[in-house]
């Protein structure tokens, strides 16, 4: 008998995942929901803060509404938390 350890070869291949067949529907529930969710809770927030809905912001020579800008990165922020919850894989891990 040898001390030496046993050689293997190169590991085998690992089978391919199977595709989900609800990935797609799940990851347009997720934008869905983090819109939804995202401007409800900026509209709240502007309510708290005393900002009317339909304040607009001056950016050089346009108007442009103030509750889009604002309500953007909540549904981004949304989004990372219902991705996570439903397993979408938008973001990577």
């Amino acid at each position: 008998m040898s001390d030496k350890p046993e050689v293997s070869s190169a590991a085998a291949p690992q089978p391919a995942e199977k595709a989900d067949a609800s990935l797609n529907a799940r990851r347009l529930l997720a934008w869905a929901i983090s819109a939804g969710t995202g401007v409800v809770l900026t509209m709240i927030v502007l309510a708290l803060v005393n900002i009317p809905l339909d304040a607009t912001l001056l950016i050089s020579f346009v108007e442009v509404p103030f509750l889009p800008l604002a309500s953007l990165p909540m549904v981004l922020l949304c989004l990372i938390w219902v991705d996570y919850f439903l397993g979408t894989r938008i973001l990577p891990d």
